[in-house]
């Protein structure tokens, strides 16, 4: 297949055979066992019951809400917006398996993977260095007193590899040309500047360095804080093709286990806010490097834990930007707590002003996200009807937006009672509003497109879940019997990867399938389990009659032409021997029929 040639099969099958697909989605997705099955929420699609599904056995995932659905590579794709082979390469880099070489001796992969792999080799060279510069070199004294100051130890510095980028305009230029580091990969990087006139100079000066890791802890970017008077204070390292500052979180790597431990992951805007929490022993916190907060960031998030909470500095932008958080997360489908801060503080200070148990409590003070947004909404609305008649119209939409029904009514009956308004007005409002509700249209018009008729389908279903339907449905040829070409799309896989396995591997199977629709509902029909082994056989048996039944009427359509034009032709011994056939076909059908009701 196009898709699969930067790589032989033998090496795919080698990967896919090495890796748990369960172990890769758990990076990401809190899964709980169900049966046979693994559930969570869906990382692709705002939810807040878990409709997505993996199976350890077949290696498949699929959700039954947004219909995404495929193998550990299609996961692997779609999780981290990479390309088939880009997949291949960093699952075997996990693995630690090389990848095969061309003839040539070069790796085998696309254009820009090798640009990747020097991206990260250069970010790790270039923490390293910054790292030494802090913690061993006497011109990184300037920094260590500057974390003294903020009341950071040396174990912090260690923890979040922090390093130190002296004043000078080419120190990181000097290092990379002892290194031979190639100089297009220094410019792409970001960690240099072309000058106008020829030559580069480095873009961190006199900065305390944050390295950021991804889930993997590979340094793919920096942030930096200015240690003089330098501007802007706070600086990021440019994106690349490795970094997107709107898919990471800085500490998450590090405040993974604890996340997963506590259920719990506390979200934070600075870096020395995530530093000072990590210091006092809250260690499920994240920062979302000095920006907003972006969807991709909650959705990463609301697959770890359930209870997320924003901590926001105590002044008017830190209340802007919670409120903007809130249509961000209701987007999403997912819940999250709200604590803003006294005025005039920010989580830093306030914590090493309060102290470790004080700041806990306030964390367990913090308001359900919904709570504090419509509190925020009618602060200081005035009782005239103009005001509360314009307040209603802005509150609901949020109000529809809610996908529970237990949510929509408490919060309906909360604002009825501060605004003092009749709840059966709100409720009119809200049946008059056409504002759909996210996920709920989605998920059933998805369920309806899985549920595919048809004959052809129910064999693959039966091959994909029964092992043993393979033997039966895959050794005779079936050209006619297909009427969908992409039910034949997927016969023809199943008989391809039938003739190199032996059996039928639906995670296999799916490397065979280039369109994704195709794999989500290979996926879907690869993924129910049947209740007991009656079951099994039952829609087996069954399945095979009907299969036979279908073979019997296209014989007998083909010879009733056939007989058709012999009697115009006046053939009468031909005839006689086509008459006899078709007994013999109604005779079988008959037999057939009986079987069933019997």
């Amino acid at each position: 297949m196009p898709r699969t040639s930067f790589f032989p099969e033998s090496f795919i099958a080698q990967i896919k055979d090495a890796v748990n697909l369960v172990n890769v989605v758990s990076e990401v997705v809190a899964l709980k066992k169900t049966g046979r099955n693994y559930q969570g929420l869906c990382p692709f699609h705002p939810e807040k019951t878990p409709s997505f599904m993996v199976n350890e056995e077949k290696q498949i995932f699929h959700c039954f809400g947004c219909g995404l659905g495929g193998n550990v590579f299609t996961f692997f794709m779609q999780y981290h917006h990479v390309n088939f082979p880009e997949a291949v390469s960093e699952l075997a880099e996990r693995l630690s398996i090389p990848l095969p070489k061309t003839s040539a001796g070069e790796r085998t992969s696309e254009a820009g993977q090798p640009l990747k792999e020097e991206l990260r080799k250069l970010y790790t060279q270039a923490a390293e260095f910054y790292h030494h510069l802090l913690m061993k070199e006497k011109i990184g004294q300037k920094a260590r007193a500057y974390l003294t100051y903020r009341k950071m130890n040396p174990k912090i510095a260690e923890d979040y590899y922090l390093g130190f980028a002296p004043e000078g305009w080419d120190r990181l230029v000097s290092f990379a040309n002892q290194k031979k580091i190639p100089i297009s990969i220094l410019e792409q990087s970001g960690l240099v500047i072309k000058k106008e006139k020829g030559g580069h100079y480095d873009r961190f000066r006199n900065r305390l360095i944050f390295p950021i890791l991804d889930e993997q802890r590979r340094v793919i970017g920096f942030g930096g804080r200015a240690l003089g008077e330098e501007t802007p204070k706070y600086m990021n390292s440019p994106e690349s093709a490795v970094f997107n500052k709107g898919r990471v979180l800085y500490g998450l790597p590090q405040a993974t286990p604890m996340i997963r431990k506590l259920n719990q992951a506390v979200i934070v805007e600075g870096y020395f806010d995530l530093l000072s929490l990590h210091l006092h022993g809250f260690k499920q916190a994240v920062a979302t490097l000095g920006t907003a907060l972006g969807s991709f960031q909650i959705r990463k998030l609301k697959g770890m834990a359930e209870d997320l909470v924003l901590l926001f500095d105590g002044d008017n932008p830190g209340i802007q930007a919670a409120l903007r958080s809130v249509s961000l997360f209701q987007q999403e489908g997912v819940s999250a707590r709200i604590k803003v801060l006294p005025p005039n503080t920010d989580p830093d200070s306030y914590l090493f002003e309060v102290g470790s148990e004080r700041f806990s409590a306030e964390i367990e003070k913090a308001e359900p996200m919904m709570t504090f947004f419509f509190n925020q909404q009618i602060k200081g609305v005035r009782p005239q009807i103009q005001d509360q008649a314009r307040i209603v119209d802005r509150l609901v939409p949020h109000l529809n937006a809610l996908n529970s029904e237990v949510e929509r009514a408490y919060y309906t009956g909360w604002v009825s009672e501060k605004l003092k308004i009749p709840e059966s007005v709100l409720w009119r409002s809200l049946k008059d509003s056409k504002t759909p509700r996210r996920g709920v249209d989605r998920i059933q018009n998805s369920i309806k497109e899985e549920q595919v008729p048809g004959l052809e389908w129910h064999m693959i279903e039966a091959i994909l879940r029964i092992p043993r339907a393979a033997s039966l449905f895959l050794n005779e040829d079936r050209e006619d019997f297909f009427e969908s070409p992409e039910a034949r799309a997927v016969y023809e896989a199943m008989q391809k990867t039938y003739q190199q396995q032996g059996e039928v591997n639906p995670g296999l199977l799916l490397n065979h399938l280039d369109d994704q629709v195709l794999k989500n509902r290979v996926s879907a029909l690869a993924i129910r389990v049947f209740v007991n082994q009656k079951d099994e056989e039952t829609f087996l048996s069954d399945l095979v009659k009907r299969i036979q039944l279908r073979q019997l009427q296209q014989q007998e359509k083909a010879l009733y032409r056939e007989i058709r034009s012999k009697e115009k032709s006046g053939i009468t011994e031909e005839l006689r021997s086509l008459l006899v056939m078709k007994k013999d076909l109604l005779q079988r059908r008959k037999e057939i029929l009986i079987a069933s009701k019997g």
